[in-house]
């Protein structure tokens, strides 16, 4: 036993030192500390700004999870709408100057911006992550309606890109640290390690998969970049709830009806959304003017119910704290719907991620209190529904169910709302299936630019020889004049001739290219024969071989016609395969996955 323990240490420690894996354990760390720091920076910059700007100017009265007080102290003043208003369309209109003139890819969502860049191989420009930290402190801290998550996703995966970079990593590798970058930034800010791991890995793809390469290196990244965050911010979780337990399967009865109500929410929300951005893409104006008009709508919006405006964390505590009546937290669910789009929409710098959890979660309370006020026995805490509507609405829009129930225990400590969590979250993506918020997912791994090749090794894989195989074949003895070869191939249409001896077994053969050699040679074909210039060092196939192992054989030369023997007998010949059969079942298979694609 000590010897096996001594021999696996000392395997790990060589394994270690081997280039590949202690440079991709050491990215992996960087990129967890420069998004933490992000973090950290975009954390203390967001409050700081949004106390200043909208609570001691505005008055505006700004909520916050129990756990993460404010920075500096706020004040307590009327609320001055006019102020309010002014703050809101002018945080929008300095945000999209700066974006349009220094980096278009920074306005809206960060998170779809990443997926897209992703999928389409597309890199990350170094001045991406510092722009992005400062339109989104002047989007969310004059008022947008959105989160923090989607800038600190952006700004973690433009800084894994430029360590990749740094580093002179492959391209493969760089989009691994792109999803890196995007787990360690949601990790830190949402103090949600495992969960935002996943997620990364998770939203890539509409349908239920994952980027599994890079799980190991995004929890790696993650976890560093939560710890440096919390270090300095604290070891707590966001929220703090009571205590909420799922011990009555009568239960389970309003957690169905809040399954569909969360997937019919999710694609009204996802309808909505696509729709005011289409509109806003279709204002034939400069960015900043697009975002000056989105933040003066919001402006407008928060001046009527200051809920619908600003980050509205303090949304989600009041929800699972059931402070706020069922009908009020209906309207501010369906009114965010709307705020949320027109942030985003309109190209100002928020992420989405935070806005779907209240939603959610509001809808969720308002539905858990109004079925409390009907059929006590049905809920025994209204409070509860907030937690899983969160869960179920956010899986219906974004498409990642897995991940989305480890979040949500994550940021409120709250394990025992798994189970009612699962099947609500089951229900919803079930029934919402066909819709994302996310336009940039990949339907799946098949369909995405990146993994493209990898489907096609797969399609190759699973068509055999057999499939292709051709009996009807032309053989001539190895005695057989080059005369009598000219006149049987320009009889048939082979362009290639197999050479068998006396027992019609497999001797070479003899290529096109070759004769054209000695085509001009008339002498030459008196007295040469089969054998003479038949190429002996053959390459042969089986029937139950696929073509991707059979392309692998043939590699870059110039064979065309391949001859399948028997498995017993390899010399014994039962047809052949043709190179150009070969690449047409090849095209037709990237033919059906570009008809997939136009077809999504």
């Amino acid at each position: 036993m000590k010897t096996s323990l001594i021999s696996e240490f000392a395997f790990f420690i060589k394994d270690i030192k081997s280039s590949k894996t202690s440079r991709w354990l050491m990215c992996a760390i960087l990129v967890g500390l420069a998004a933490g720091i992000g973090a950290i920076v975009l954390y203390a910059l967001l409050d700081i700004t949004s106390t200043i700007l909208l609570n001691h100017i505005a008055g505006f009265p700004i909520t916050h999870p129990t756990n993460e007080p404010p920075l500096i102290k706020e004040v307590s003043q009327p609320f001055n709408r006019i102020y309010f208003i002014v703050i809101a369309a002018s945080g929008g209109l300095l945000s999209g100057l700066i974006a349009n003139f220094l980096s278009k890819e920074t306005a809206g969502g960060g998170t779809g911006t990443v997926i897209g860049q992703y999928h389409n191989k597309k890199s990350i420009a170094l001045r991406v992550p510092f722009v992005k930290l400062v339109v989104s402190v002047l989007s969310l801290g004059t008022g947008a309606a959105g989160g923090r998550e989607g800038p600190a996703a952006q700004i973690g995966a433009g800084f894994g890109y430029q360590i990749g970079k740094l580093f002179k990593l492959s391209d493969k590798e760089k989009r691994i640290l792109m999803v890196c970058g995007m787990a360690a930034g949601i990790g830190a800010i949402f103090r949600s390690p495992m969960g935002a791991a996943i997620y990364a890995v998770e939203v890539l793809y509409q349908d239920l998969e994952f980027e599994y390469e890079a799980l190991l290196p995004a929890s790696i990244s993650s976890i560093v970049a939560y710890s440096l965050f919390s270090a300095k911010f604290g070891w707590v979780h966001m929220f703090s709830i009571p205590h909420m337990v799922f011990s009555n399967p009568v239960e389970l009865i309003p957690y169905t009806l809040l399954g569909i109500l969360c997937a019919a929410a999710g694609i009204i929300f996802i309808n909505i959304f696509n729709t005011t951005s289409d509109i806003f893409k279709k204002i034939s104006y400069p960015l900043y003017i697009k975002t000056a008009i989105g933040g003066l709508v919001i402006g407008l919006f928060g001046a009527i119910l200051p809920n619908s405006a600003g980050m509205g964390y303090g949304i989600l505590q009041n929800a699972f704290l059931s402070t706020t009546s069922f009908y009020l937290m209906f309207a501010i669910g369906i009114v965010r719907m709307f705020t949320t789009s027109i942030t985003l929409g309109s190209g100002n710098s928020a992420g989405l991620f935070a806005p779907m959890l209240i939603i959610g979660a509001a809808l969720g309370s308002g539905f858990g209190g109004y079925i409390y006020h009907l059929a006590p026995v049905l809920v025994s805490n209204p409070g509860a529904f907030a937690v899983v509507g969160m869960a179920g609405f956010f899986a219906a829009a974004a498409k990642t169910p897995l991940s989305v129930i480890i979040l949500v225990a994550e940021i409120t400590g709250n394990y025992e709302l798994i189970v009612p969590s699962m099947w609500v979250v089951s229900i919803s993506v079930i029934l919402s299936s066909r819709f994302s918020i996310e336009r940039s997912q990949a339907k799946n791994r098949a369909l995405s630019p990146v993994h493209e090749y990898e489907y096609m090794h797969d399609v190759l894989e699973s068509i055999k020889v057999k499939d292709l195989m051709i009996k009807d074949f032309v053989a001539v003895k190895q005695s057989r004049s080059l005369k009598d070869i000219y006149a049987i191939l320009s009889e048939s249409k082979q362009t290639d001739l197999l050479v068998v001896d006396e027992d019609n077994r497999l001797s070479g053969i003899i290529t096109l290219q070759v004769l054209k050699t000695i085509l001009g040679e008339n002498e030459m074909s008196n007295f040469l024969v089969a054998r003479d210039v038949a190429n002996t060092n053959l390459i042969t196939t089986h029937s139950e071989e696929n073509l991707n192992t059979l392309m692998h054989k043939i590699g870059f030369k110039e064979i065309n016609t391949v001859p399948i023997v028997d498995d017993r007998d390899s010399r014994k010949i039962i047809g052949v395969i043709r190179r150009k059969d070969v690449i047409k079942a090849y095209d037709r298979a990237r033919g059906e996955i570009e008809n997939i694609k136009r077809s999504q």
